[in-house]
């Protein structure tokens, strides 16, 4: 996790406010600066853009997740065990940044989540933590063999994705939300 400066977490903390009250396309560089307590030209010496402070997110927002889901890729338990903890953590550190994700438009979510070569790829730091966890499943018997890469691409587009759609666009509580999309995901990858 790369440590950040004052400034930095204050631009990042700022356009997140500023993604979740009007958008990605709305964030324009004097509203990033407003938001965060900083001049424009703060911004411009620091060399942030929008595309830098954008990037800046993007990088702390993965941090967080990956943080997030380490302490359940490490511990103790059947694969199966490990993932079901994982997905719970999706749903809370989704819940965390629920309002600027929520407000992010499809390609400002496109360009956050995925690598930016020519086939579109999840972010390792998203996607790594469910193939090792879907590996670990496989080799003790606990997950059904399924293709990992594939298969983690899924769960974790699945789970952070639906999640965000059941809080925001149906009002279902956190609680609600995470156990029936959780419960389902795992049945789907657990042995018959």
């Amino acid at each position: 996790m790369a440590l950040l400066d004052s400034t930095e977490q204050r631009v990042i903390d700022g356009t997140r406010r500023a993604i979740a009250s009007g958008g990605w396309q709305s964030a324009t560089l004097t509203r990033l600066a407003e938001e965060s307590g900083v001049s424009r030209m703060t911004l411009h010496r620091r060399g942030l853009g929008r595309d830098e402070i954008f990037a800046l997110l993007a990088r702390d927002y993965e941090d967080a997740f990956k943080a997030a889901l380490w302490p359940s890729v490490t511990g103790r338990g059947t694969g199966a065990e490990r993932l079901e903890a994982t997905l719970i953590a999706v749903c809370e550190v989704t819940e965390d940044h629920l309002a600027f994700l929520a407000a992010l438009d499809e390609e400002a979510d496109r360009r956050f989540f995925h690598d930016t070569a020519d086939e579109a790829r999840s972010r390792e730091g998203y996607i790594n933590p469910i193939e090792r966890l879907l590996s670990d499943g496989i080799a003790d018997g606990s997950i059904r063999a399924v293709e990992v890469e594939e298969t983690a691409t899924v769960i974790v587009n699945a789970v952070d994705r639906t999640y965000r759609h059941l809080r925001r666009a149906h009002d279902w509580g956190e609680e609600r939300s995470r156990a029936v999309l959780i419960d389902l995901v795992l049945r789907g990858v657990l042995p018959t």
